[in-house]
């Protein structure tokens, strides 16, 4: 920063009484955040996107509003307080008077990222716009403002230099609306947003923690196999494949299932980070129930204390003691990376990059100088593929970024250098793929199980189906035909319930119990679960192979499995896979796997091929959707904020809380009745986040009729056993109620399905 503005004020020059929160001086807050910038843009190694002196005039006036008696009024518990970030935006554009006309500095991010840092990013346009409303005489009465507010201040720019930088930037608005200001301003308002957040709660300085060292797992207590030599022979000719990178890039992991890619891209990762100097290795996965998954994988490689396990779920395991530690408190609240190895789902790094909303940006700037491993990437939607892929290339180029692609199909996102040694294929196949031509009835298909699965009442099985209803069916028809118990798999049991049944799975595996499994795709990638044969209604290409990695997953099968395909349709006549798959993806699937009309049989070892040239063909056929483009374009802002998952809102659907646990009631009256603050807002997120656990959305007409039929019946709890709950502002299903409408095995049982007898009991 230059001399003159450094030596003209600070925030030393403030008011001793005026605070920025009730327990912390103004001053303090501004130096503090400052310094918590500064630390952090050195250990992510950020000060040639964000130099340290942007960092200054942004941290030391980006609350300066606050100053106003009217907002200290309210630290002190009287009135409502009054808008603090507009008025501080004023003192950004004035501080940073000695840059105002540098190219390569453009003033008006910095004041952006001070306007905006309780709320969220604009679209550039928008953004400049609002500027460009202030005209000389304007800009006056706004330095009489400052001036009122703070009387030390004594840094303005002319009325002259306004009018001529207004002037400028509409003449050049489209040239500052570009990836580079994207990077300049994301990377920046991540810093102030994090640092803010960071110096309110009492976090004082950032450490550089130093990445732990590998620890080879001991797997000597669990089962040997034939495999363990070829898994080892893999993972050492992949990770000797370090030993020729030079720098930071883009990086493809492709292996096939089973083959044990999370210790190998682990190994990987951490080989990386010592050639590069990186201090983070983030690793994302697509779905909560594989991050703890492997999450404790890694811990017992790096250690639990270096381990932080990110997700909607993760802040239960935190203890209470621990939470009165700030950068917990941190953790907790806003998710913020803090540990070395960061284990997160796909959507919080999407959002991470491309969510405006201020706080999901506090973790953006520790992709700088990061190991970033994306396990299981095809779970994104193809039509992301080509800008998302141009999005990891600018990164990497510019914050010195590694990105891994790791997968057994490995889709058509970048062209990075490959990891695993040529022509790598799993020692034998495993599985045998059988796709039957014709469409059929669901009713038929426990009819085409006996007839095209071998010793099917011999062996454990896997059915995988579309749609809730179609899956629920199917249960209902085969329980009673199987002679070993079936379990059931959908997002109509409570996450709780759906972690209970995947662990008991494990134990029936474990056991060598013979046992069968209907669900919903919620067991394709990544979830490590062993059958003998396996069904899969038609669906994406990718999709059947990643249910196919389930089919005698870890060969322990002296004869292959079989994993039998075909598309089924409903009474109407419309294919289940219709109506939940895009068009393309469904038609270039069906060619690809169809053989006219004869059954298609082919072996596991062929399917990479199909695969990639499935992926070639629907990248060419789908259109882009512009997420690139957006950023290039200063398309910022939420309505250009592209959704990993397609979650529209639907009116027709609720959320329902479940009382499968005696702590479900009072955790909802604590909610609605509890006055929440800053100061226990991270109490209020451990509460939401454990009652989710008990919670599942259903179409309100499910939940009407429900009500209607449980309306005439005797209960004895004084609560209805469903119902809109007033004072808990959701509707709440009991523990009684729970034996009509919940099933213990296939939980939401819909009304239309019911007997109306009670015959389900309670889980």
């Amino acid at each position: 920063m230059s001399q003159s503005v450094e030596t003209m004020w600070s925030p030393g020059f403030l008011d001793g009484e005026l605070k920025s929160h009730p327990d912390r001086l103004l001053r303090d807050h501004l130096e503090g955040t400052y310094r918590l910038m500064s630390s952090m843009a050195q250990v992510h190694g950020l000060e040639a996107v964000v130099p340290d002196f942007v960092m200054k005039i942004v941290g030391v006036t980006h609350d300066l509003g606050k100053a106003h008696l009217l907002f200290q009024d309210y630290l002190n518990g009287r009135g409502d307080g009054i808008d603090h970030a507009l008025p501080s935006a004023w003192f950004t554009f004035n501080f940073a008077k000695d840059y105002i006309n540098e190219n390569n500095i453009p003033v008006v991010w910095l004041a952006e990222a001070v306007r905006r840092h309780h709320t969220h990013m604009v679209n550039g346009d928008e953004a400049i716009t609002f500027w460009l409303q202030y005209n000389g005489q304007d800009f006056e009465k706004q330095k009489k403002e400052i001036k009122e507010l703070i009387p030390s201040w004594n840094v303005f720019l002319s009325e002259d230099q306004w009018d001529d930088y207004t002037c400028n930037l509409m003449f050049k608005r489209k040239k500052i609306m570009n990836e580079e200001s994207w990077l300049f301003y994301r990377l920046l308002y991540s810093l102030l947003v994090t640092a803010d957040r960071m110096d309110a709660i009492g976090v004082r300085k950032i450490e550089a923690r130093q990445l732990p060292s590998f620890r080879n797992p001991d797997f000597s207590r669990q089962e040997s196999s034939p495999l363990d030599a070829w898994r080892q022979q893999t993972r050492e000719s992949c990770t000797k494949s370090v030993d020729d990178i030079v720098r930071p890039g883009l990086y493809t992991l492709t292996l096939p299932t089973g083959a044990g890619k999370t210790i190998t891209g682990l190994d990987i990762a951490r080989k990386m980070a010592q050639k590069f100097g990186s201090k983070t290795i983030i690793y994302a996965l697509p779905f909560i129930s594989i991050v703890e998954q492997n999450s404790s994988v890694a811990k017992t490689i790096f250690g639990e204390e270096d381990v932080q396990e990110d997700h909607s779920l993760s802040s239960l395991k935190e203890t209470d003691e621990k939470l009165q530690e700030p950068i917990s408190r941190m953790k907790a609240l806003f998710r913020y990376w803090e540990a070395p190895i960061i284990l997160t789902t796909m959507v919080q790094l999407w959002e991470s990059i491309y969510n405006p909303k201020a706080n999901d940006t506090i973790d953006f700037h520790r992709l700088g100088n990061a190991i970033v491993i994306m396990d299981e990437p095809q779970t994104i939607n193809p039509r992301y593929w080509r800008g998302f892929g141009e999005t990891l290339k600018y990164l990497s180029g510019r914050l010195n970024t590694s990105f891994m692609l790791m997968t057994a199909t490995q889709p058509h996102i970048i062209k990075g250098k490959e990891l695993s040694p040529k022509g790598l294929t799993f020692p034998y196949n495993r599985h045998t793929y059988k796709i039957l031509p014709c469409r059929y009835q669901l009713e038929e298909l426990p009819d085409l199980l006996e007839e095209h699965i071998e010793h099917l009442y011999e062996r454990s099985g896997l059915i995988v189906l579309n749609t809730r209803k179609s899956a629920l069916k199917i249960y209902k028809l085969i329980k009673t035909r199987m002679d070993a118990p079936v379990y059931f798999l959908s997002t109509w049991m409570t996450p709780h319930h759906r972690r209970v049944v995947m662990r008991f799975l494990k134990y029936l595996e474990r056991k060598k119990i013979k046992h069968y499994l209907v669900s919903t795709q919620v067991v394709e990638a990544g979830v490590d679960l062993d059958f003998d044969w396996v069904f899969r209604d038609m669906g994406p290409l990718d999709s059947v192979v990643q249910v196919a990695g389930r089919c005698n997953r870890h060969g322990k099968n002296e004869t292959s499995g079989l994993v039998l395909v075909a598309e089924l349709f409903n009474e109407q006549g419309k294919s289940f896979s219709d109506m939940i798959y895009d068009d393309i993806l469904l038609d270039s699937s069906r060619s690809t796997l169809r053989v006219g009309d004869k059954i298609n049989v082919f072996e596991e070892s062929e399917a990479p091929v199909l695969v990639d040239n499935y992926y070639q063909d629907i990248t060419e056929r789908l259109q882009d959707s512009g997420i690139w483009r957006n950023i290039c374009n200063g398309r910022w802002g939420l309505q250009d904020k592209p959704s990993l998952i397609e979650k529209r809102f639907d009116p027709f659907l609720s959320e329902v809380y479940v009382e499968q646990s005696h702590r479900v009631r009072p955790m909802l009256g604590t909610l609605a009745n509890t006055k929440w603050t800053l100061e226990n807002l991270s109490d209020k997120r451990r509460l939401n986040r454990k009652l989710l656990q008990y919670s599942i959305e259903v179409p309100q007409k499910e939940l009407e009729s429900w009500r209607k039929k449980l309306a005439n019946v005797a209960f004895k709890d004084d609560l209805p056993p469903l119902d809109f709950n007033a004072s808990f502002q959701c509707w709440f299903l009991t523990k009684e109620g729970s034996k009509y409408v919940y099933d213990r095995i296939s939980g939401f049982n819909p009304a239309e399905d019911s007997d109306n007898e009670g015959e389900t009991c309670f889980f």
